[in-house]
Parts: C-alpha cells; sequence; structure tokens
C-alpha cells in the first residue's frame, strides 16, 4: 500500500485518523504519507507499506514554467504508481485533486474507489472500468465526475479549513471509509471483478434475481453507496458513464494517449492551442490561446461547452408571456408561454 499526500498532520488528524498520534503532530507535523506508512509497518510488520510526499497537479491550477519540470516529473511518478498498484483509494480533499488519478485509472484499468465527504453525509463509489483497450463504447458504469456538466477547477481558493476538509462530524470519515473497503471486498470476490455489473437502483440486492455467473460471494457490489448522518440513512445509486465527461470518457482518454503531458498541461492552465480544433466542436483561430469565454478546456475538448450554448440558445428562444404574472396573480397556475 502506497500513501500520497503532500500535508503535514496536524492537531486536528490524530481525533479522526487513528494511524495518527500527537506526537506526529510536534515540531510543525510529520509528512502524513510517511506517517501513516510507518504507523502500518507498527501495527503489523509484515505490511510493505510506503509513503509518498506529492502535490498532485489539478485543472484550475495553473503550472508557471518555473514549475513545469517539477509538474512533469509528478505526472510520470503517479501514472507509474497508478500502474504498480492494483486499486486507487481517492480520499483527497477537492474535487480537481480526484481529476488526475481518475484519468490514470480510467487510462490503465484499474479498480478505483472514491470517497468524498460533506458536512453529515458521504458517498463510496467505484469507477467503471472499461472491458479492454479497443471496446471504450460498451457501457460502464460512471466515474466520480460523469453526472457533473462542467468541469473541475479551483474550488480551494478563500475557503475555510472547515470547507476545505470535514473535521467536525470526526466519526463520518470511518464510517464512509469502512463502507469504501466493504465495497472493494466484495469487488475482489465477484468473479468478474472490476467488470462486475451493479445491482438495478432500488432493487433489494438480497432478493432481486442475478445471474448465476453474475453473482459474487459477497453478493452484487453497489455502484454508488450514499449515506447521511441524519437518521443515519444509507442508499445505493446506480449511474452509467457519460460519454462527455471530463475525465473518463474516451475523448479525455485519446488525447491523453495522443498528447500525453501536453494535454495535462492544458488541462491545468486552461489553454486552447489551434491543433485542438479537429478534437472540439468550436472553431478555432491559429493564434487562439485561450479558451472561449466561460468554458474550460475540458468543457470545451469533451462537448460541454457545446451543450451549455445549446441549451443558453434555446432558453434565449424562449419568449415568456407579459401576462404570465397577472395570471399568477389572479390564481391562474397554468404555465403561459410562446416557444419562438
Amino acid at each position: 500500500i502506497t500513501f500520497i499526500d503532500n500535508g503535514r498532520v496536524s492537531f486536528s488528524n490524530p481525533p479522526r485518523q487513528p494511524l495518527y498520534e500527537f506526537e506526529d503532530t510536534l515540531g510543525g507535523g510529520k509528512p502524513k504519507a510517511e506517517a501513516a506508512a510507518e504507523a502500518m509497518r507498527r501495527i503489523f510488520p509484515n505490511v510493505d507499506a510506503q509513503g509518498v510526499q506529492m502535490s498532485i497537479p489539478m485543472p484550475g491550477h495553473a503550472v508557471s514554467p518555473a514549475e513545469l519540470e517539477s509538474t512533469r516529473l509528478t505526472v510520470e511518478k503517479l501514472d507509474t504508481l497508478v500502474q504498480e498498484h492494483d486499486v486507487v483509494f481517492l480520499l483527497t480533499d477537492s474535487r480537481e485533486s480526484r481529476w488526475l488519478p481518475t484519468m490514470l485509472g480510467t487510462l490503465h484499468r484499474k479498480i478505483v474507489i472514491c470517497v468524498a465527504l460533506g458536512f453529515d453525509s458521504y458517498v463510496a463509489m467505484r469507477h467503471g472500468v472499461y472491458p479492454d483497450t479497443d471496446d471504450a463504447t460498451r457501457s460502464r458504469l460512471g466515474c466520480y465526475f460523469c453526472n457533473d456538466v462542467v468541469a473541475p477547477t479551483d474550488s480551494l481558493t478563500d475557503r475555510t479549513l472547515d470547507q476545505q476538509c470535514t473535521v467536525t462530524r470526526p466519526g463520518l470519515a470511518p464510517i464512509a471509509s469502512g463502507t469504501a473497503v466493504e465495497l472493494l471486498t466484495t469487488i475482489l470476490q465477484h468473479p468478474l471483478g472490476g467488470l462486475a455489473p451493479a445491482p438495478t437502483s432500488g432493487s433489494n440486492p438480497d432478493s432481486s434475481p442475478v445471474a448465476p455467473e453474475q453473482e459474487g460471494v459477497f453478493g452484487v457490489p453497489d455502484h454508488q453507496i450514499r449515506g447521511y448522518l441524519v437518521g443515519f440513512r444509507q442508499h445505493a445509486i446506480v449511474g452509467q458513464s457519460s460519454d462527455m465527461c471530463t475525465a473518463c470518457s474516451p475523448k479525455i482518454i485519446t488525447a491523453y494517449r495522443e498528447h500525453g503531458f501536453d494535454f495535462l498541461l492544458r488541462a491545468f492552465n486552461n489553454t486552447l492551442v489551434a491543433e485542438d480544433a479537429p478534437h472540439v466542436p468550436i472553431a478555432v483561430e491559429d493564434d487562439a490561446a485561450n479558451v472561449p469565454e466561460n468554458y474550460s478546456y475540458l468543457e470545451t475538448l469533451t462537448g460541454l461547452a457545446a451543450l451549455h450554448r445549446q441549451t443558453d440558445d434555446i432558453m434565449a428562444d424562449i419568449e415568456w408571456s407579459d401576462a404570465e404574472d397577472a395570471d399568477a396573480a389572479a390564481g391562474d397556475t397554468d404555465d403561459d408561454f410562446e416557444a419562438v
């Protein structure tokens, strides 16, 4: 197991993350990844654990010329780590920090388990795996980004500590993490592994009919498990992948295969160059340097920007009747509009 983190252990970590102790917070704090690996080796000496101090490059967080080479080496290191491991757990504090590991996990057909926390809610989900490298169109389960209609961008600037990391409900993290571990166990004990189908949304996995070849030792692994501390409720949800996903769609994987780090740099810096014109549904001038206003590079590349423009055009063509307010005041609730 390899831990990746760029932070140091602070006083808020030991109460909610049992691999850390008070001594780890002293002197400015030990590097989180290394401290976690050391703790695992103390608990079970036979474990092969290492810690890697790393800041994951992220969309919306521009890379300066001075950071170019170090960022390239970081990407190469992360790509190598993903290839060397069987499972990727995404447990980072921001949406954009999950983008690059999600894309690399999809590219290398790894089992990816994503856990995200809210104030009193959480989600633990597995990402869909391509059945093989030559079949990118077959239906598969969605990833963390598949339901989003906007690309990840900088969500950390000017955020307070409680907005960046869940520290107010310390029991939430182990509940979500335990759920994620059991989800992985169910996947590993299924004959299809990461390709295992998910139970139909809303069905009872104990009673819904499943073909024998799709049944695992621990049943069929869910796709998404969403939990709420209010009422201690839990729901299983299924969602399919999107061909406009900014992290796992074929367009994204193809762009990385063809352009490598240059593609990632455009995503990080949100820039578009002329050679992207065949890949995006917009007209690009030969000297274009930036993405069209209000849209990110990833949204432009995947077609989300075009979808937004089409939606805006449709909304602009709808003329609401001047009599609508008067009808509402008179108690007439029938919709009254004219589409032009």
